[in-house]
């Protein structure tokens, strides 16, 4: 007897037996119990879910002398026709070899006759997204208004190749790709059927590699069988299929993480010697990755590989996770060796990666990080780099909170030869604000809040007098709001004028003004004799009012303001004319 596959052998012939597809049973059970069936269906979904299956089923109960519950009974003359392929009444299409018009007319001219057998006749057009433009145009007609008693069942894995006049007329049906549990639950079904000891690791493996298809996960473990002699193991199911095992990836990705590029450029080589598929293998390195950033976001905890993961910096694992994706991408037209190694060679520059949050905290101070060279540490601008060797070892000051403390709060105390460090000048002020207000990357938030402060402006009342001896002591002046002043060299006091660029210098500063406000009114200030005078037109004035009124609350001390009326064009035409004389 010809040896017929398993995924033939154990091709669900009734609704019951169909796995992962409830929604698709659902509805076309109750179409058929309720006499609801529509003359067009399109089936669509990924390969290997049960498009076909589910159509042929479908063809059974239409045509089913003893229908149950809306299920064929399996038993009857017509249920062994279909389920043996000789029913008259079934017609299945091959739209990738049939797809002109010319098939689409013969199609159109048997449509015309009666059921020969059955109740419906069944036209099943497979790989329907094949058909050409002219062809779906013939079909139109015929879509629309079939003649009685006959079903359309168009399967099709790229719905979006159909066009949409003939979706229009079609009810569409969608199939998902099946859940590795339910698969893994079909292939324990099958190897008990057949007598095969399995491991449940090895059917998930198999389910893994299946994608999704219930199609290739019957088809894949045929295989196995013959190839473990009905013993299935997870080791000789990755030997066959080319799957490196789990311990040496997990290993990869660790050194991936830890930068040890020798050996993770090494171990792509020896991979391609030993046959393995480096696509398949890159996939598992990028799945051990974004799972293990999910738990870190998610705040899961799982052991193994992930437990040491979690361990790194939320931006190093992002980093990673976007090069093995791009990876994957480009491994499709390109040699996967090369990019794979390439990939890993741009993962040396995490070394170089510093969360944000600290790096905020170390400009704060004027402090320069730690850039991880051979031997050497980066200092602060003019500052020499000294080796690792000479540098002086850093204890922490009180109250420093990038440094851990131990039980009971207090420090240990300095070792002897061990310089302790000063806190940086204002960490007392700024501590609170700085050190125990969470970064928006540590609490997740994206979104920052600008705080709008006055400028600390003195008044005159308890103001003393200063001498200005140059122009950098005068600007200071005015800049401090202690306006009076003595020059040494005339002996005349009066006030600092300030100048136009000082002036728009510190409206950037201070912030309280917008800077693009700032670039608009800088146009309109002028140096006079008396000082600064700044003369806007009302327009400019009305556009900016929260601006502008910053603008004279805070640094009326500093100019004039004036805001000047303009006056339209028409009204500059009519004035130059009045005072016209014309000759006539």
């Amino acid at each position: 007897m010809t040896y017929i596959p398993f995924a033939r052998k154990y091709r669900p012939q009734f609704f019951r037996e169909v796995v992962g597809q409830e929604g698709a049973v659902r509805t076309l059970q109750n179409a058929i119990k309720s006499g609801r069936v529509a003359h067009a269906y399109i089936f669509a979904g990924p390969r290997g879910v049960g498009k076909t299956t589910i159509a042929r089923i479908l063809a059974k109960a239409l045509n089913c002398e003893n229908p149950q519950n809306g299920e064929p009974c399996g038993e009857c003359e017509n249920c062994k026709a279909i389920a043996k392929g000789n029913f008259p009444d079934l017609i299945e299409i091959d739209a990738a070899s049939n797809r002109g018009i010319d098939d689409i007319r013969q199609l159109k001219e048997s449509v015309t006759y009666a059921p020969i057998k059955g109740k419906y006749k069944v036209y099943i057009i497979d790989e329907a997204h094949m058909l050409t433009k002219e062809a779906f145009n013939a079909l139109l007609k015929t879509l629309e208004e079939p003649p009685p008693r006959t079903v359309f069942v168009l399967c099709t894995t790229e719905l979006d190749k159909i066009i949409p006049t003939i979706q229009s007329r079609c009810q569409r049906i969608i199939f998902r790709k099946l859940p590795e549990g339910e698969i893994v639950s079909q292939l324990k079904k099958i190897c008990e059927k057949e007598g095969i000891r399995y491991t449940e690791e090895a059917l998930k493996v198999i389910a893994e590699a299946s994608e999704g298809c219930m199609r290739d996960a019957a088809s894949i473990l045929d295989q196995a069988a013959i190839y473990c002699d009905n013993d299935i193991t997870a080791e000789k199911v990755r030997e066959f299929l080319g799957i490196v095992s789990r311990a040496r990836v997990e290993e990869f990705v660790k050194n991936l993480s830890a930068g040890n590029i020798e050996y993770c450029i090494n171990e792509l080589q020896k991979l391609e010697e030993e046959g393995y598929n480096l696509t398949r293998f890159w996939e598992e390195v990028h799945s051990i990755l974004f799972e293990a950033l999910l738990n870190k976001k998610l705040n899961r905890r799982e052991g193994g590989i992930f437990e040491d993961l979690a361990r790194e910096p939320l931006e190093k694992l992002l980093y990673l996770e976007q090069i093995t994706n791009k990876a994957l991408s480009e491994a499709k037209f390109k040699e996967p060796l090369r990019v794979f190694q390439l990939a890993v060679l741009k993962t040396d520059l995490l070394k170089e990666i510093i969360p944000l949050g600290e790096l905020l905290k170390l400009a704060k101070y004027g402090l320069t990080p730690k850039t991880g060279g051979e031997g050497q540490t980066s200092k602060g601008v003019g500052e020499k780099s000294v080796s690792k060797a000479e540098e002086k070892v850093r204890t922490p000051y009180e109250g420093d909170k990038s440094v851990s403390t131990p039980k009971g709060g207090e420090l240990k105390p300095t070792p002897q030869g061990v310089e302790k460090s000063a806190p940086p000048e204002g960490f007392e002020r700024e501590k609170h604000r700085v050190l125990e207000q969470p970064f928006p990357s540590q609490v997740g938030e994206r979104e920052t809040e600008r705080r709008e402060e006055k400028p600390q402006i003195p008044t005159a009342k308890g103001a003393t007098e200063i001498k200005a001896t140059s122009e950098g002591e005068k600007l200071e002046a005015a800049r401090s709001g202690k306006s009076e002043t003595t020059d040494t060299a005339t002996g005349v006091k009066g006030k600092v004028k300030p100048s136009k660029e000082w002036f728009v210098n510190r409206l950037v500063k201070d912030g309280i003004v917008e800077k693009p406000f700032v670039g608009l009114l800088a146009k309109y200030i002028e140096e006079t004799p008396e000082g600064l005078k700044v003369k806007v037109p009302s327009s400019f004035a009305k556009s900016f009012p929260e601006d502008f009124e910053k603008l004279q609350k805070y640094y009326g001390k500093y100019a004039t303001f004036e805001v000047i009326e303009e006056v339209k064009p028409s009204e500059k035409k009519f004035k130059k004319l009045k005072n016209t004389r014309y000759l006539f």
